[in-house]
């Protein structure tokens, strides 16, 4: 499996590091690093071979051997093993006294209420996407909840950018789902026939 870091996520720790230190950047990115963990773990535990995982800022992106083929359980159980592992940090920054746990506890809280807001890439979306989606809508409902999700990146940007420089991470984290949500939505018809295709060959073996 290949790993690396989106260049997106460097201005964002040089924030934190300017704003909190070295401290508040490496639990930062031990936060990060653990939710993704969380994914792979799930997604290996409902037997998905992974091609790649990218960290994000909102936490990672994962690249599967055969995604198209996925079944509804096993993207749900992938989406929610992210969150999972972030849960468990916030137990552990609660019940366990540590030097700077307040601040570890408060990176949870951020990333878990980030990761479940209803907004495509994000793990609430996905999970949403999967639960609206049956077989005979799913390209309509992931068109629909992909502009949906545009307009929601896009309006969270707006909002924020009023609240600059605190709100720099935010304004950064809404622009880059809006353009990946953007960028998803154009290729949307490809993917559709590619997995149409994908799912064709393999009944035909």
């Amino acid at each position: 499996m290949k790993f690396r870091i989106h260049p997106v996520l460097l201005p964002i720790f040089l924030f934190f590091m300017i704003v909190g230190g070295v401290s508040l950047y490496a639990m930062l990115l031990f936060s990060l690093l653990f939710h993704e963990a969380g994914h792979v773990f799930a997604a290996k535990r409902a037997g998905m071979k992974i091609k790649s995982c990218t960290i994000l800022p909102y936490g990672g992106e994962l690249q599967f051997v055969t995604r198209q083929l996925a079944s509804k359980r096993q993207r749900l159980i992938t989406a929610l093993g992210g969150p999972a592992a972030t849960a468990v940090l916030l137990c552990i920054g609660w019940f366990l006294p540590f030097p700077g746990d307040a601040q570890f506890v408060k990176i949870q809280l951020i990333l878990l209420s980030v990761n479940l807001l209803p907004i495509l890439p994000l793990d609430g979306g996905q999970v949403v996407s999967v639960l609206l989606e049956t077989e005979d809508t799913k390209y309509v409902t992931r068109s629909n909840f992909l502009l949906y999700s545009i307009i929601a990146s896009a309006a969270l940007c707006v909002f924020f950018i009023a609240y600059l420089p605190d709100s720099l991470p935010i304004v950064i984290i809404s622009s880059f789902l809006a353009i990946q949500n953007i960028i998803s939505y154009r290729f949307r018809r490809y993917e559709q026939v590619f997995e149409q295709l994908t799912r064709k060959e393999t009944s035909f073996f």
